[in-house]
């Protein structure tokens, strides 16, 4: 069993926390070795109080520092968004700042395009080629395979991974141990 990080983004991300969203989409690469019953514990976008901007995640974490997340923010009232810094990627996510573990029910293989409106929708997307768009977008991050051969119009073969999302992280003695395999 294997503890990996997945980045998701909004809309997606409020999906998976309301658990309308049970499939993700991912090129392959780092993910392509999971299996069932490894969890991907999820980064996302945030930001730390000005006073620690010029340190880096981990150190601004050493020191106390309380992340806001992006997707938090329409429901936070405006005097917790003051004096807050940049918005930080979410691959600079201290996995102790993390608040959620995919546990993978099943992964397997697809052509990018069997994807449908419905999935799209489920997704936390207003229809198929907002999704489309996003996918585009998106498989340039750094570190994956990028260029037209990845793109949707060329159909590549994607991961499609089911999970159960567990909506607060797994203590890390749950993680030695396994007994988050009881809570999925």
């Amino acid at each position: 069993m294997s503890d990996r990080p997945v980045t998701i983004l909004a809309p997606t991300l409020q999906a998976v926390l309301s658990s309308t969203c049970k499939r993700l989409r991912r090129p392959e690469g780092s993910l392509s070795q999971c299996q069932p019953g490894d969890r991907l514990w999820v980064r996302e976008k945030f930001r730390l109080p000005a006073a620690v901007e010029s340190i880096s995640p981990l150190q601004a974490l050493e020191r106390g520092a309380t992340p806001v997340f992006l997707a938090d923010e329409p429901d936070l009232p405006d005097f917790a968004l003051k004096d807050l810094s940049r918005i930080r990627f979410a691959r600079e996510l201290p996995r102790a700042w993390h608040r959620a573990h995919l546990v993978i029910r099943t992964i397997e293989r697809v052509p990018l395009q069997a994807m449908t409106q419905i999935e799209a929708q489920a997704a936390g997307f207003a229809s198929k080629p907002q999704f489309i768009a996003a996918w585009n977008a998106g498989v340039s991050f750094p570190g994956r395979r990028s260029g037209a051969s990845f793109k949707w119009d060329a159909n590549p073969t994607v991961l499609l991974i089911c999970f159960d999302c567990i909506a607060s992280p797994i203590p890390e003695q749950d993680q030695l141990t396994g007994v988050a395999d009881a809570r999925a």
